[in-house]
């Protein structure tokens, strides 16, 4: 069992820029009349949370605690009882949050009335970045402390000091909100969510696209009402960047614009309040305040905030503050998304690059494939697979495994494709093949060297049926099921490429007939777990065993579904289905 070590993850090391604003929001935590904890991942040895260890707890979660207790670094039973179920289910909420980055609420009794307070919790726990989670508990003083921190008219109270303090919850509440996800869409949501209702009653997020001009990302409003016509006005034509006013100004300029009529906030057009969108005014707003959002000095867009509520006042010199810290606190949660998903885009295509475009019409074949990056969202896979011509009545199958992940085993995909097919000219003979893949791999320099299992085989017409020939260096058996739904493992085991010079790998031959399948696939499928339990070749063989004379897409669907079904949570590691049938 290991602790995750502080900003670790993703490859994430804390900055003085983000201890600076973890300082920021520890002092405003000091504020808030909820209990608020932030807690450090301890993992398994498969990376698992099992638990937590509490880092800081503000003043609010401090209340309760036994004497000598210490407040900090020990496990979270010091924080609430685990001697309960109620308390054991936060704790089980929270593991969860942890293991799936998704957030969570709910509501328990505490078991003892020393633990925070005495009445029931509204919890909310969040994934941080660095592998830590924020629980904030909420009870019915939340209200009362609220009221409590508004500013009073009676002489009862300052005014200056509540609305600080709701500018500090507000800071608070949109800092748990913005760092839960890395998903570009769930952020934006965030990012309108995290000012809607507290600061204004819509607000719109507009982001600059690869030639400047402002495009919506994202869009709240507490009345669905508005939302749907504010969504309506916006979704005709972006704001013009030349714009005198609204978006297209504060993108131009970095400075933030006030006015009283949302739709020139919105202005397609670089002329003053003309806007053609549409002859349908959405209902008047009472203000609008848009600020920039602004990286190292780049504008990349900007946040209209809009107000309708009656008795609502227009936005103040305070709110346009609090606005553009907002923004500016927004703004790294909003680049790292864009980042993200820029990655996976890039990792999206170059893992495509890897793979057939379509894979061939090949005479007296059915042929289906699959191919899942896993869970690594950015990381590139190195399973592939691929069908070529290698002679007039000839086909190549090969199915493989490069390991580990990333730009360095994409590389090596690629090598060993390009090398199956470039010496696919010269010889059918699949040992042939693999043993070319082994020298190219031991050609590579040390540092980047890594082992490959490949499946090599070939096909040609026999009679009414195939004639298979098939190699294997260090690859998982393909599965043979015959017309009669019998199935058997085909091939002789062979030695891992890219480790010894000479490895040894065996040829063997197989008649298929009409109705007969082969099906191929990478350890990524017979390791997915559900728990502690492997999927393993018996469940792939009972998928085979179940779907006599089923087409090649039929049963590569049906192992696809057999193995989200096996576990919750999507597969961690990459894996490929090659089905192949003879017709």
């Amino acid at each position: 069992m290991t602790t995750a070590a502080p900003g670790a993850e993703d490859g994430h090391a804390d900055t003085p820029e983000d201890r600076s604003a973890d300082t920021l929001l520890a002092e405003a935590f000091e504020f808030l009349p909820d209990a608020v904890s932030i807690s450090v991942a301890v993992r398994d040895a498969d990376g698992r949370a099992v638990d937590l260890c509490l880092e800081y707890a503000n003043a609010a979660a401090r209340t309760g605690h036994a004497p000598g207790a210490a407040p900090a670094g020990g496990p979270c039973g010091n924080l609430w009882s685990r001697t309960r179920a109620a308390g054991d289910e936060v704790l089980a909420a929270c593991l969860d949050v942890l293991n799936t980055s998704l957030p969570e609420h709910g509501a328990f009794t505490p078991a003892r009335k020393s633990a925070h307070r005495t009445t029931d919790h509204d919890y909310r726990a969040f994934r941080l970045r660095n592998d830590r989670l924020m629980l904030v508990l909420r009870t019915d003083r939340y209200a009362q402390a609220l009221e409590r921190t508004r500013p009073r008219t009676d002489g009862e109270g300052t005014g200056s000091e509540g609305n600080a303090r709701e500018r500090l919850r507000i800071l608070a509440d949109a800092g748990a909100l913005l760092g839960t996800s890395l998903n570009r869409g769930a952020t934006f949501d965030a990012v309108t969510n995290s000012v809607v209702p507290s600061l204004a009653d819509g607000c719109l997020l507009y982001l600059t696209d690869d030639t400047g001009h402002p495009v919506l990302a994202a869009l709240a409003h507490r009345d669905p009402r508005r939302r749907r016509e504010l969504r309506d006005l916006a979704g005709g034509s972006p704001p013009h960047p030349d714009a005198k006013d609204g978006v297209g100004a504060v993108v131009r300029t970095g400075r933030h614009e006030q006015g009283r009529d949302v739709i020139r906030a919105l202005n397609p057009s670089p002329h003053l309040g003309e806007d053609s969108r549409t002859q349908r005014r959405p209902s008047s707003a009472d203000s609008w305040l848009t600020v920039p959002v602004a990286r190292s000095g780049t504008v990349i867009g900007a946040m209209v905030l809009t107000r309708a509520t009656p008795g609502r006042s227009p936005f103040t010199e305070e709110d346009v503050s609090l606005a553009r810290e907002l923004s500016r606190r927004a703004t790294p949660a909003i680049e790292n998304a864009r980042h993200h998903a820029e990655q996976a885009e890039v990792a999206r295509r170059l893992q495509e690059s890897l793979l057939p475009r379509a894979l061939p019409d090949v005479p007296g074949l059915e042929l289906s494939a699959r191919h899942h990056p896993g869970q690594k969202g950015t990381l590139m896979g190195g399973d592939f697979y691929d069908v070529f011509p290698s002679g007039p009545q000839e086909w190549t199958v090969t199915v493989g495994d490069i390991a580990g992940k990333g730009p360095q085993a994409a590389a090596l995909t690629g090598l060993v494709r390009h090398t199956v097919r470039a010496r696919g000219r010269d010889t059918t003979d699949p040992a042939a093949l693999l043993h070319a893949v082994n020298a190219a791999l031991l050609d590579e320099p040390p540092s980047t060297r890594r082992f490959c299992t490949t499946a090599c085989a070939t096909l040609r017409p026999d009679g009414s049926g195939m004639r298979l020939t098939l190699a294997l260096g260090g690859h998982p058996h393909p599965l043979l099921r015959r017309s009669d739904g019998t199935v058997v493992p085909v091939g002789h085991p062979g030695t891992l490429l890219g480790v010894v010079n000479e490895p040894r790998l065996r040829t063997v031959h197989h008649s298929l007939e009409s109705g007969d399948l082969l099906l191929f696939y990478t350890d990524g499928v017979t390791e997915h777990r559900s728990n502690d339990v492997m999927l393993g070749e018996a469940g792939v063989h009972a998928v085979l065993a179940r779907t006599p004379g089923a087409s090649a897409e039929a049963t590569v669907r049906l192992l696809e579904e057999e193995i989200a079904a096996h576990g919750p949570q999507a597969p961690t590691d990459d894996f490929a289905i090659l089905g192949v049938r003879v017709r």
